[in-house]
Parts: structure tokens; C-alpha cells; sequence
């Protein structure tokens, strides 16, 4: 929210001050590049992450805050070790999609920080696949302009 707070006030003072609305369109449009090729890299990176890591059986343990960041974690037991999900959970229909009684195939990470269960693999997969055809329609476009 602050970002964006931030961005208004400074597009708010280059209008005071006698920039062209042109260029800041042009602003906007590179920084919304610059996010999507840094988003895109993220989900690269976690894809590669992803493939390297090893398979194992795993069973749902619980629902709570991620030990790096603020957001809420699926956790998964592997031989009686908790390890906790890349990404947050999702948010509908937990008693649904996280079951106790379920046996999961998740991914551990090669320093066994943290597992790609279903949903963190699919959302690596899909981002990096839809990111990379995304970007290979815009350089499409933008040359044959």
C-alpha cells in the first residue's frame, strides 16, 4: 500500500513541476516490465528449485505462521521432521485441500528447509510456463511492430 502511496505522490510532483504525462506512462510501463521480469524470474527460480529436489511421502501436519515470513504455511512431516511449504496455503476450503488422514507426495528441498507439496508445484509450473509464453508474445508483438 505504501508503494503505491509512494508512486502517487512522485507522479503527483513531476506533473507539478512540468513533466509530460507521456513519460510518465512510459515510467509506468517499464516498471511493470521490470516487476513481471523479476516475477518471472522468482517462479524460475523456485521451478528449478523444484526439479531438484527429491520426492518423498509426507503426511499433513497443520496450518500456521512460516518461520521467514508473515503469512500462513501448510506444514508436512517426513520421517517424524515438520518442514513447512514454500508458499502460503490457500486461504477456501482448508478442510478440503489439507487433510490429516491423506498421505501427500511432496518435494524437499535440497537443504531441507522447506517442501513443494501439490499446489507449490502447480503454481511453479503453470507461472513459469504461462510467464515464459507471456514474454515470448511481447518480444512477438514488440518486433513486429
Amino acid at each position: 500500500m505504501e508503494f503505491i502511496l509512494v508512486l502517487a505522490v512522485i507522479a503527483v510532483l513531476c506533473l507539478v513541476i512540468g513533466v509530460k504525462p507521456i513519460y510518465l506512462l512510459a515510467a509506468a510501463a517499464v516498471l511493470l516490465g521490470l516487476i513481471y521480469i523479476l516475477s518471472l524470474l522468482l517462479l524460475m527460480c523456485f521451478f528449478a528449485r523444484m526439479l531438484l529436489a527429491k520426492k518423498h511421502k509426507a503426511m499433513f501436519s497443520r496450518i500456521d505462521k512460516s518461520p521467514r515470513s508473515r503469512f500462513k504455511v501448510a506444514y508436512y512431516t517426513i520421517d517424524g521432521v515438520e518442514y513447512p511449504n514454500v508458499f502460503p496455503e490457500e486461504g477456501f476450503m482448508q478442510d478440503r485441500l489439507y487433510r490429516n488422514d491423506k498421505s501427500y507426495t511432496v518435494f524437499l528441498a535440497r537443504n531441507k528447509k522447506f517442501v513443494f507439496d501439490k499446489f507449490s508445484c502447480a503454481t511453479c509450473t503453470i507461472g513459469t510456463a504461462l510467464g515464459i509464453a507471456t514474454a515470448l508474445a511481447a518480444v512477438l508483438i514488440i518486433t513486429r511492430i
